[in-house]
């Protein structure tokens, strides 16, 4: 029987995101759904399963949850990933037009506490998992160190972005987390993205660019256009190599078709 809860208190213990621990989760429990035990020939049925209803990425995170929990049991085991075409562009960014509705939006409905939020995820390029640790401590110092991805960081506070939020976190306590709900209580990621879904259909922007990680593209993109240092944008990003900051400096799908439209007329 698979040990889903022993196997959360070893992901923990690891010192792993909260996103990636619940992703490593919940491969083992679409797993145990199928299995109640691990062993080869069932991974690859499993793995089967997968590639017949999801896209290889879904399908080489489930296989990675269950070799990390044989990882965790110490039972030896391999299985391939599948390959993943190479995207060459970002997809699903949230375009300057609709970032300026939605702030502006939020604004009218005087729904400070998300217009804040909103600014917090698109003027640091942060991950969703960085942005709920963020404190009040943080952003008067304008700048903080983290882990992430198995290595340090260190994330600014523009001085845009703090000129806005320092009167609005005023009574906060220092250690005080930024983004809670309405009850004051701090936010999930899952919370994150189904108000931005929400926030999507008041404000007629699509839900395919209202996600957490939109804004961390969209980031990137409106700083290149201000700054060209590609290697400056791989370290405030936390990228491990320059190779992987280089694809905000290409055209998204739409915009390669358009060049290819407008170019070939002979």
């Amino acid at each position: 029987m698979v040990d889903i809860d022993g196997f959360r208190n070893y992901l923990y213990e690891e010192e792993l995101s909260p996103n990636t621990i619940e992703g490593y989760i919940q491969g083992i429990t679409q797993y145990s759904r199928m299995f109640d035990d691990i062993s080869k020939q069932n991974i690859i049925v499993f793995k089967k399963n997968l590639m017949e209803r999801w896209k290889p990425k879904t399908v080489n995170n489930r296989i990675t949850a269950v070799l990390k929990y044989c990882k965790y049991k110490g039972i030896p085991m391999t299985c391939k990933h599948i390959k993943e075409p190479k995207k060459t562009y970002i997809e699903n960014v949230i375009t300057t037009e609709q970032y300026e509705r939605l702030i502006s939006g939020l604004k009218a409905e005087n729904n400070m506490r998300w217009y804040y939020n909103v600014l917090l995820l698109a003027k640091t390029g942060m991950r969703i998992s960085e942005a709920l640790r963020v404190t009040k401590k943080d952003i008067v110092s304008g700048s903080v160190t983290m882990h992430a991805k198995a290595h340090m960081r260190t994330i600014y506070f523009p001085e845009s972005l703090r000129k806005e939020l320092i009167p609005y976190i005023a009574e906060f306590k220092e250690n005080e987390i930024i983004m809670k709900n309405r009850n004051g209580k701090p936010l999930t990621s899952r919370g994150v993205a189904e108000q931005l879904h929400r926030f999507g259909r008041t404000f007629d922007i699509p839900k395919e660019v209202m996600h957490p990680h939109a804004f961390r593209h969209f980031f990137a993109i409106e700083f290149l256009k201000r700054n060209n240092n590609i290697a400056l944008l791989a370290d405030l990003l936390g990228h491990g190599s320059v190779n992987v900051t280089q694809i905000y400096l290409r055209q998204s799908q739409e915009q390669q078709q358009k060049a290819v439209d407008d170019a070939v007329n002979w």
